[in-house]
């Protein structure tokens, strides 16, 4: 969470994304046989398809193998060829958002054989990639789709709206996007110009969140999408609370997505925005669990990392972290909950600070080391701070909690 006075810069929207990571990843029940290439082939336990297989399976997976051909190697017009004349222009969007940001290893699946209906064969693709780089955690969008099936050659005549965290940005938005060695960064034409200068903030705001990649390796890339008020309150299919300028979409536990309110975030605020959206990445890799009972932790975190290395006086926040403890609804560190969506800027920023003060507090008292350690046990293994505080710290949550309490009015006062 960063601020100005007045307006919440960034903060991860931590009851949604706790709703969200407590729901079902998508499960791909296809296998693919070489790269680009897409084959129907049950599941573990599914029934032998019987010996005429169908012809529309055959049409399709063609189709789609070509696509995700044309994709991987930059071929326009192939991608477009099965593709009928009423989609053949957000079809062709699609495709250049997807070589903004650099799609690679680009599969595409069939979830099951293609079932008849009026109109034409449905079925499901299942569409893999990876931005930037290869060696991302898979993170599948699956995509409901018609085709007109005609001996050996398929037509897609509808794509449908994405059924898992959908629809993400490449599928609905025209894109433009700066890379980097450590981050990808993704925007509407109408934000491009401001690419670069937050490619950069996020580049430096990678350093810092890769030093906290305690529990597995760094992403091959972050990516981070620019978001307009339109494509704010529609990509992933997500509304977010009216004081929230940020967020980090868990799309599965090994792929995080970042998106800012390019409204509210200017180039000089990216930094400690994209520093804290990164440390979610970085320090809850490879989780999948409600973080509703410990948000003091994960934003708490978040807040340290992209404020380590300041003096507590120079906290941003800190005259919001005042008001909030002088305010008399503060109900102690033990008690720190997540703003409710309708919370006040003022609400939320105090908050967010006495998460940053405590776990500051933490780390002084008892060492970094000893605090990634609680952390860990509480926030990713979702273990009670009651059972693991006298184990890392030596001492009750409630004695660790109580000399948060104090320090926080101290730095406050």
């Amino acid at each position: 969470m960063n601020l100005r006075p007045g307006t919440l810069r960034a903060a991860l929207a931590v009851a949604t994304v706790a709703v969200l990571l407590g729901g079902p990843a998508a499960v791909a029940t296809g296998k693919l046989g070489t790269a680009g290439r897409a084959a129907w082939i049950p599941a573990a336990g599914a029934a032998a398809p019987a010996v005429e297989k169908d012809p529309a399976s055959d049409a399709i997976t063609a189709a789609v193998g070509a696509q995700a051909d044309a994709v991987n190697r930059g071929d326009a017009a192939a991608f477009l060829t099965p593709v009928e004349a009423p989609l053949q222009e957000p079809m062709r969007r699609r495709f250049e958002a997807l070589r903004a940001i650099r799609a690679t290893t680009f599969t595409a699946t069939l979830d099951k054989a293609p079932v008849m209906e009026a109109g034409g064969w449905r079925v499901t693709i299942e569409l893999n990639f990876c931005a930037g780089a290869p060696g991302c955690g898979a993170a599948p969008v699956r995509v409901p789709t018609l085709w007109a099936v005609n001996g050996e050659v398929a037509r897609l005549v509808e794509w449908g709206s994405s059924t898992h965290y959908g629809p993400r940005p490449w599928e609905v938005s025209e894109l433009r996007a700066a890379v980097g060695n450590r981050v990808v960064v993704a925007a509407s034409p109408r934000y491009a110009s401001r690419l670069q200068s937050t490619l950069q903030a996020a580049e430096r705001a990678a350093q810092r969140a890769d030093r906290y990649a305690r529990w597995r390796p760094a992403p091959a890339r972050y990516v981070v999408y620019l978001a307009g008020p339109d494509e704010w309150s529609t990509w992933y299919g997500v509304k977010q609370p009216a004081w929230a300028a940020g967020y980090a979409m868990p799309i599965t536990p090994d792929h995080t997505e970042i998106v800012l309110n390019a409204a509210r975030i200017d180039s000089g605020e990216a930094l400690s925005t994209l520093t804290h959206e990164f440390s979610h990445v970085s320090t809850l890799a490879g989780v999948r669990r409600n973080y509703t009972d410990s948000w003091l932790l994960v934003e708490g975190m978040a807040e340290y990392v992209t404020h380590v290395s300041k003096a507590p006086a120079a906290y941003p926040w800190l005259d919001g972290t005042r008001r909030y403890v002088g305010g008399g609804k503060w109900p102690g560190t033990a008690a720190l909950a997540a703003p409710a969506e309708s919370a006040s800027v003022g609400d939320a920023t105090g908050r967010y600070g006495v998460a940053y003060f405590a776990m500051r507090r933490l780390a002084e008292r008892f060492g970094e080391e000893k605090l990634l350690a609680f952390f860990s046990a509480v926030a990713r293994d979702g273990r009670q701070p009651d059972q693991v505080s006298s184990e890392t710290f030596g001492v009750t949550w409630a004695d660790a909690a109580a000399d948060c309490d104090r320090y926080i009015r101290s730095v406050a006062g």
